[in-house]
């Protein structure tokens, strides 16, 4: 112990040397212990994590344009767009018909039998064999005015065989057959016309030919029935066969069937 004594006083720089040696590593440890060990502290947060807004559709934007003027005017038309007009072609009166040469047997055998024959005005130039077909596909459908049970058709060839004819005729010549104005069928003398103009036409009501032909024969054979004329009894309903169903429907559905 007497040496180890000695040897201190002898050599003091050695024993400064060991002194900052030791502090040194113990505030080395204390530096990484305070990096490494979470710190807790008290209270809420000042800030909050807002999420990112949902991805939304892009509206797109009106380019304007110039005019000639040089005023900036929007590409989009804000005016209401015009109303469709009915595409009716000029069909003249001719005076001489075609009559449908085939025959098509009633569908069913409920209700009472009309026997009728289908005729053309040359002047239309219809197939009247195809127009006879069509009509009787028309009334022997069950959506037809047969479908109430109590009325079946039958196509004849001969209009001598025919209780009533069905006429597709010029506007001209409508008009001296039932004194009519432009109403697109009539009924004169027990017989069915319709106007040839409308049948090779497409009022903006409907959007098929056959659908508007149909409504058509099913509207002038209900005219034939006796049937009244009827109006649009709620918006977004099938307007009746009975109601005008070329310009305006008042808010029903277009309809071309009785029993729709």
């Amino acid at each position: 112990m007497a040496g180890l004594f000695t040897w201190l006083r002898q050599n003091p720089l050695a024993i400064a040397s060991t002194v900052v040696g030791v502090a040194l590593v113990a505030a080395l440890a204390v530096w990484a212990t305070s990096v490494t060990a979470p710190v807790h502290r008290e209270g809420r947060p000042t800030t909050s994590v807002t999420p990112l807004p949902a991805p939304t559709t892009a509206t797109p934007s009106v380019t304007p344009t110039a005019t000639d003027s040089g005023t900036p005017t929007s590409s989009a038309s804000t005016s209401p767009s015009p109303t469709p007009s009915a595409d009716w072609p000029a069909v003249k009166s001719s005076g001489s018909f075609a009559t449908a040469g085939v025959n098509v047997s009633a569908a069913g055998s409920a209700g009472s039998l009309h026997r009728y024959s289908v005729r053309v005005e040359t002047s239309a130039k219809l197939d009247a064999d195809k127009v006879g077909q069509q009509v009787a596909a028309v009334l022997n459908d069950p959506r037809s005015w047969a479908g109430s049970g109590s009325v079946r058709f039958a196509l004849v060839a001969k209009e001598s065989k025919a209780d009533f004819t069905i006429t597709i005729a010029a506007p001209g010549t409508l008009g001296k057959l039932c004194k009519a104005d432009g109403g697109g069928s009539c009924v004169d003398a027990g017989d069915v016309v319709i106007d040839a103009s409308w049948w090779k036409g497409l009022p903006p009501t409907y959007q098929a030919k056959g659908d508007w032909q149909t409504y058509l024969v099913n509207h002038g054979i209900g005219r034939l029935l006796g049937e009244k004329a009827d109006d649009c009894a709620k918006k977004g309903k099938p307007a009746p066969v009975t109601m005008a169903q070329s310009a305006d429907l008042s808010g029903c559905v277009s309809n071309p069937w009785p029993f729709p």
